[in-house]
């Protein structure tokens, strides 16, 4: 019997990706039953790194750029300490498809040679490296999204994010890992394989941008791009204690992309900016919608808004509508429901009004969701997979083809967007009395390698995708032991079979060290305040 098709097409890109990395990185064999459970931590410490490159690596993007405007450091010795660290996360986590050292050096000692003899910068973002999701296409690097059919398909035209990012002065010099055509919520894939949470070894840095959340956490990029579906940034990001942004569609550019469901516009899909810091982010939000950069000019979708800047008044009190332990299907986990209380708590001290938020509508958004996807898919991932011999991994049953969906219905198309724009009008109207929403971005703080198989559930995220909501992510803890107790178990009232699998997967000794984080909710098109109301809570955290 011959072997599956797919083998060959992952060996040669591996193998690719592999060579790239060893033209200039060959970073140390460290014994795997040694390592701890913190990959970051410890690579900090080994001695790896020379003094100078620990400290650009944990310096924030607007440090860096700083320091290079100031000559402190050159764009070169920057792009190099962080193309050393992306090569060790390569080793230890798995988190990168395309290298682009090579050229990375060489547009970064371009930009030194500007700076020396203009004395000037190319544009804000000169000789910062960013590293990208690997659905965003850099010709003619292919961008496979974890299909074999595409992973060593040359590509012809970059993305419009990449083009901006270039014109800006941005370094690019790693594409990341993604789940099999991006429609899970842990990172795995034939071609790949799967990539593991660097501040927890035994956990998933999520999907679909998973890659990229474990390649920043691992300090291995200062700022990132990823993009969301139904939770591909936030789920990363929280499992990675990371903040992220999830705009509104339409706010950033995303034209020219490799789709996991191409065609598919009954929720699109939108990209937006992760990072370590809160400040990175807004970097990104303001540089990508200035003037100079026009997004709105280079892509048909993006709406001409410019960033602005502190749109939430200093000392403004917020009202915050607050989601706890469950949204109506699943519970979260013990550690989670502790970051909610934290929280809480928090905010109340500092004079902000938390009050409950009712949830009974989720249910209805989610089966909305779930069903215009599912129509709008038809087969095109089953097919695809079907033709390189790929297996289609549990939680991408919904996904499977099946003769009555090859044809889509003009009735049951508009059915669902119907339905889907009552759901945004009557949301709309429950938002107005309350500035944002705090939420779990997951039931699990950062779940187990391979537990979401069996326990697929994107009801915390995917909810404000159709709602077409601005989200940012915020890290809170980390789960412990000895303070997230597993729940008795026997005395639990679950709300349904999936809740019940969700539950029993919880063990206070494999989830501890887990990050923690938490979602802030705001209005459609409010990415400003959204921010700005993340740096509440994240002070507000800090003085609790």
């Amino acid at each position: 019997m011959a072997p599956p098709k797919y083998l060959e097409a992952a060996k040669k890109a591996c193998q690719r990706r592999n060579d790239a990395l060893a033209a200039f990185y060959q970073p140390p064999e460290w014994d795997e039953s040694k390592l701890p459970a913190n990959l970051t931590e410890y690579s900090l410490d080994s001695g790896y790194y020379s003094s100078e490159e620990l400290k650009i690596i944990q310096t924030s993007a607007r440090d860096i750029l700083v320091n290079i405007a100031q000559k402190e450091w050159t764009s070169l010795a920057v792009t190099q300490a962080f193309c050393k660290a992306a090569a060790l996360a390569q080793k230890l986590t798995n988190c990168l498809t395309e290298v682009l050292f090579k050229e990375a050096f060489e547009t970064a000692r371009t930009l030194d040679e500007h700076l020396e003899l203009t004395g000037s910068i190319v544009g804000p973002l000169h000789g910062l490296p960013i590293s990208l999701k690997d659905c965003f296409i850099i010709a003619p690097y292919p961008a496979s999204i974890g299909l074999a059919a595409l992973a060593n398909q040359p590509q012809n035209n970059d993305t419009v994010l990449v083009s901006i990012l270039r014109e800006l002065g941005a370094v690019l010099y790693a594409k990341t890992n993604v789940p099999t055509s991006m429609l899970m919520t842990e990172t795995t894939n034939c071609i790949w394989g799967e990539c593991r949470n660097p501040l927890q070894k035994l956990l998933s840095p999520g999907g679909s941008s998973g890659g990229e959340a474990a390649l920043i956490a691992f300090h291995g990029s200062p700022l990132g791009v990823g993009t969301d579906l139904g939770g591909s940034i936030r789920t990363p990001a929280a499992w990675c204690y990371l903040y992220g942004l999830k705009p509104s569609v339409g706010r950033f550019p995303s034209w020219g992309g490799m789709s996991g469901i191409p065609g598919q516009e009954f929720v699109p899909a939108v990209s937006g900016p992760m990072a370590r810091d809160l400040d990175s982010l807004r970097l990104f939000c303001e540089t990508i919608l200035s003037p100079a950069a026009a997004p709105w000019r280079k892509d048909p979708k993006c709406l001409p808004m410019e960033w602005k800047t502190s749109v939430l008044k200093q000392g403004t009190k917020l009202r915050v509508g607050l989601i706890g332990r469950h949204d109506g299907v699943v519970h979260c986990h013990p550690p989670v429901e502790r970051a909610l209380g934290l929280v809480k708590t928090a905010l109340e001290a500092q004079g902000h009004e938390v009050v409950d938020w009712r949830v009974d509508d989720h249910g209805e958004i989610l089966r909305t969701l779930q069903l215009g996807l599912s129509t709008l898919s038809g087969t095109t991932v089953a097919d695809m997979l079907e033709e390189w011999d790929e297996p289609l991994l549990p939680s991408m049953g919904s996904f499977k083809a099946s003769p009555e969906r090859r044809i889509v219905q003009a009735t049951v198309v508009g059915s669902n967007n119907l339905k889907k724009g009552e759901l945004q009008k009557s949301y709309l109207e429950r938002m107005a009395s309350i500035d944002c929403i705090i939420q779990a971005v997951s039931p699990f703080a950062a779940a187990r390698l391979g537990a979401t198989q069996e326990r697929f559930y994107v009801g915390y995220t995917a909810v404000w995708n159709l709602l077409d909501l601005p989200v940012c992510t915020f890290p809170v803890t980390m789960a412990d032991r000895d303070l997230d107790k597993a729940r008795d178990l026997s005395q639990f009232q679950y709300l349904n079979d999936l809740d019940s699998k969700v539950q029993a997967e919880y063990d206070p000794d494999i989830y501890h060290g887990a990050p923690v984080s938490l979602q802030i909710v705001g209005k459609r098109l409010e990415e400003e305040k959204v921010l700005d109301m993340v740096d509440v809570v994240a002070k507000a955290l800090k003085q609790y």
